[in-house]
C-alpha cells in the first residue's frame, strides 16, 4: 500500500473522526471531574485520587471505544429484514433485447416514486461535518502521528534519564539505614524488595521501579534533615511504591502522548499528580502519629537544599516534593487523620453518581442500533471499476479518440485521487496472438499511471448465454493477453467483472466459473452500484461525431442529474437492507463522457462526503460475504440480488431520460450494453 493509499484508507478516517470526537468526550469528562472535585473539597483525599484516576482512564479507553465503534462499520455481514414496513419499491425485471429495466411500482403502489427523490441535503451540523471534516483528515491524522512520536519520545527519554539516575553516580545508603528501611517495609506490608541507593545526580528523593523498586536520595539529604524527617520522605517513597503508582504514571504518559492535542488531557492528569500526592501526604500522617510538622519540615528542607535546583525530574517517577508543594505542606498542616465514616459514605456514592453519570451521557451519542447495523459511518466510500481498458471507440476516429479519452481519464482519476481498476478486454487490444500496437499502447498507459487492472473476457460474452467451456475458455485467453500487456509494468491481475454483470443462469455454472477464478487467485467484484450511464455515453458519443454541441450539452446535464438521482437510490438501499452506508462498488464506462463531467462528478461525490477507495478496500467490508442466488439473463446490481435473497421488495430505479431512451432505441439498439 503506497502512501497517498493509505492517507484515504478507512483507517485514517477512523482515527480521523475519533480524534474529532474526543474533543467533545474529554471536555466532557473533565467537566465532570471539576464539578465533582468541587462538590467534594473536604472529602478523604482517596476518593479524589480515585476519581481523577477515573476521568484520566475514561479519557483513554472512550476514545478507543469510538474508534472500535467507527471500525466495526465494516463488521457487518448480514441483512436486517426484521422490518416489514420498509420504504424499498416492488418492481419486476422486464426483459428488452438491449439489456435489462426495471418496470415502476403500479401507481397505487404508495411508495412509488420514491427511489426518484434526491436525498434532502445535510443540515444538522453533524451532517455537514459529515460531509466537509473528512477531506482534511489526512493531513490532521498526519500531524497528530507526527505529534505522538514526539512525545512518545520524550516518554522512552525520561525513562532513559532514570535508567542513567539508577547507574550512574550512586552508593550504597549510610549503615543502618538500609535495615531502617526494611522496617518500613515490614509496618507497610510490602512485599518486594525495596532498595536504597544516594546519588551525585538527583537533587530529591525519587521512587522507580514496578518490579524491582528503587529509592534514590541525594547524598547530601543524609546530613541536612533529621533522622526522623528522612524516614517521612521514605515513608513517602514507599507508599508510592506500594500502591504501584508507576502504573498510574504509565497511564499518564500514554494519555499526553497519544492525546496531546486536547487541553482537557493535562488538566485531568494534573490533576491525578496533585491529588496522589495529597493522598501520599495523607497515608504519611496516619503512619507516623503527630507528625504533620516533622514532615512539613521535611519537605520545606528538601526543596531548601537541592543539589540541582533546575534539574526536571522525569514525569515517569514519583518524586517526594512533587506536585504543588506550598499546598501541600499547607494541608499538612493543617489536615486532621480522623475520618468521619459518614462522608466517606456519602463521598462514594458520589463517586458512584459521577461515574455512571459520565459514562450515561457519552454513550447517549451511541445509541443502540439495529442488529446489522453500525451507527454513522465514519464517512461515505466508494470504489469505481471501469468496465474496459482501453476506452470503448465509437467515434470515426478510433483508436485515436480512444488515446485522447483514456489520457484525459487517467489524468483526472489522478487529480481527484480515485485508485481506479480497469478491466482489461483482451480483444480490444489483441487478434488472439499478437497484441495491436495502437490499441496495446493505450492500455499500456493505465499500467504506466499506476492503476490497477483486473480481467475482464477477451470477448465481452454473458454467461447466460455462453456455455461454462466457453466461457472460461475465454477467461484463460484474456488472462494471457492480459499477463502480455502487463508483464513486469504492475500488479498482476486480482480481481475479475462479470460482463454485463450477469453470473449465468444456474448456481452449477456460476460455481464452475467461480472455481476457475478461485483457482486463478481472482476475486469477483461485486457492484452496488450498477447504473445505465453507458447509454448516455453511447448518446454523447454520438452526438460529439456529428459535433453537436447543443445535444453534447443536454446529454451532460441529463447524465448528471440522473447519476445524483442513482447516488440517492443506492445510499437509501444501503441504509435498507444495512441500516448503515456501507463502502460503495461503482461500474462505469471509460468514456469521454466521463472525461468531461469529471470536474462535476468526482467533485460532487467528495462533496456528498465520499472518499474514493480501491475495489479491494470497498469489498473487505463482510457485508460483501453476504450471500446471493439470483440468476437469470439481467446483470443486476449485489443490493437487487442481496434484496432478492432476503425476499425484500426492490427500490424502484430512476428511470434514464426519455430522450436517451428514444436515441438508443432508435439507432443504438445493436450495440451491448456494458
Amino acid at each position: 500500500m503506497d502512501a497517498e493509499t493509505l492517507l484515504q484508507s478507512s483507517i485514517v478516517m477512523n482515527l480521523g473522526w475519533t480524534l474529532v470526537h474526543a474533543i467533545w468526550q474529554i471536555s466532557l469528562i473533565a467537566a465532570c471531574l471539576w464539578v465533582f472535585l468541587r462538590s467534594v473539597e473536604r472529602a478523604m483525599p482517596g476518593i479524589r485520587y480515585t476519581a481523577s484516576v477515573l476521568a484520566l482512564t475514561l479519557a483513554i479507553v472512550v476514545p478507543a471505544i469510538t474508534f472500535v465503534q467507527f471500525a466495526s462499520v465494516k463488521g457487518s455481514s448480514g441483512i436486517n429484514v426484521s422490518n416489514p414496513t420498509n420504504s424499498s419499491s416492488e418492481r419486476s425485471i422486464e426483459q428488452r433485447n438491449d439489456g435489462w429495466r426495471f418496470t415502476k411500482p403500479s401507481p397505487g403502489d404508495p411508495e412509488s416514486g420514491k427511489g426518484d427523490q434526491t436525498a434532502p441535503s445535510a443540515s444538522s451540523i453533524v451532517d455537514i461535518l459529515s460531509a466537509k471534516v473528512p477531506s482534511a483528515f489526512p493531513i490532521l491524522v498526519g500531524i497528530w502521528f507526527v505529534g505522538v512520536l514526539i512525545f512518545l519520545a520524550r516518554f522512552v527519554a525520561g525513562y532513559w534519564q532514570l535508567r542513567q539516575f539508577r547507574l550512574r553516580l550512586t552508593h550504597s545508603a549510610p549503615p543502618g539505614w538500609d535495615e531502617r528501611l526494611q522496617a518500613l517495609c515490614d509496618r507497610l506490608k510490602i512485599g518486594r524488595r525495596v532498595r536504597l541507593v544516594c546519588s551525585g545526580l538527583v537533587g530529591t528523593p525519587i521512587a522507580i521501579g514496578l518490579l524491582r523498586p528503587l529509592i534514590i536520595v541525594p547524598a547530601s539529604v543524609f546530613l541536612q534533615i533529621t533522622p526522623r524527617e528522612l524516614e517521612t520522605i521514605l515513608v513517602h517513597e514507599l507508599i508510592h511504591i506500594r500502591r504501584f503508582d508507576g502504573v498510574v504514571n504509565i497511564l499518564q504518559n500514554i494519555a499526553e502522548s497519544v492525546l496531546f492535542y486536547h487541553p482537557c488531557v493535562w488538566w485531568i492528569s494534573s490533576q491525578v499528580r496533585r491529588e496522589r500526592e495529597f493522598l501520599t501526604d495523607a497515608d504519611v500522617l496516619s503512619f507516623f502519629e503527630n507528625s504533620s510538622v516533622v514532615y512539613a519540615k521535611a519537605l520545606a528542607k528538601l526543596e531548601a537544599s537541592r543539589s540541582f535546583p533546575t534539574q526536571t525530574i522525569p514525569r515517569t517517577a514519583n518524586a517526594a516534593n512533587g506536585g504543588q508543594l506550598m499546598q501541600r505542606i499547607e494541608r499538612i498542616l493543617k489536615i486532621k487523620t480522623e475520618v468521619n465514616r459518614t462522608s466517606s459514605a456519602w463521598t462514594a456514592c458520589l463517586v458512584l453518581i459521577f461515574t455512571s453519570a459520565l459514562l450515561t451521557g457519552i454513550f447517549s451519542a451511541y445509541p443502540p442500533t439495529p442488529v446489522n447495523s453500525h451507527g454513522r459511518p465514519a464517512s461515505k466510500q466508494i470504489a469505481i471499476g471501469f468496465v474496459s481498458i482501453p476506452p470503448i471507440d465509437r467515434t470515426k476516429n478510433a483508436p485515436k479518440d480512444a488515446d485522447a479519452t483514456a489520457r484525459l481519464l487517467i489524468h483526472k482519476l489522478k487529480e481527484y485521487k480515485v485508485p481506479a481498476t480497469g478491466f482489461l478486454q483482451g480483444g480490444m487490444v489483441s487478434d488472439g496472438e499478437n497484441l495491436l500496437p495502437a490499441r496495446a499502447s493505450i492500455a499500456s498507459m493505465w499500467i504506466d499511471a499506476g492503476f490497477e487492472v483486473g480481467l475482464g473476457g477477451f470477448r465481452h460474452i454473458s454467461l447466460y448465454h455462453t456455455p461454462v467451456a466457453e466461457y472460461i475458455a475465454n477467461l484463460e485467453k484474456n488472462e494471457r493477453v492480459a499477463k502480455r500487456l502487463i508483464g513486469d509494468m504492475g500488479l498482476p491481475p486480482r480481481y475479475f467483472s462479470y460482463p454485463y454483470l450477469n453470473t449465468g443462469r444456474s448456481a452449477a455454472d456460476r460455481a464452475k466459473v467461480e472455481s476457475w477464478l478461485s483457482s486463478k487467485g481472482y476475486t469477483s467484484v461485486k457492484y452496488t452500484f450498477d447504473n445505465q450511464e453507458w447509454m448516455y455515453s453511447w448518446a454523447y458519443d454520438m452526438a460529439r461525431t456529428d459535433n453537436d454541441i447543443n445535444t453534447m450539452k443536454e446529454i451532460r446535464e441529463a447524465y448528471l442529474s440522473y447519476m445524483e438521482k442513482m447516488l440517492s437510490h443506492y445510499e437509501a438501499y444501503s441504509k435498507d437492507l444495512f441500516g448503515r452506508e456501507i463502502p460503495q462498488t461503482m461500474v462505469l464506462t471509460p468514456s469521454r463522457l466521463i472525461t468531461d463531467t469529471a470536474d462535476e462528478f468526482f467533485g460532487g461525490l467528495k462533496s456528498r462526503g465520499y472518499s474514493f477507495i480501491s475495489v479491494d478496500q470497498a469489498q473487505s467490508d463482510k457485508v460483501y460475504q453476504t450471500s446471493e442466488t439470483y440468476y437469470g439473463d439481467a446483470g443486476v446490481s449485489w443490493f437487487d440480488r442481496w434484496s432478492m435473497a432476503a425476499e425484500r421488495r426492490l427500490r424502484s430505479e430512476p428511470e434514464v431520460d426519455v430522450s436517451v431512451q428514444r436515441a438508443w432505441e432508435k439507432h443504438g439498439s445493436t450495440e451491448k450494453k456494458k
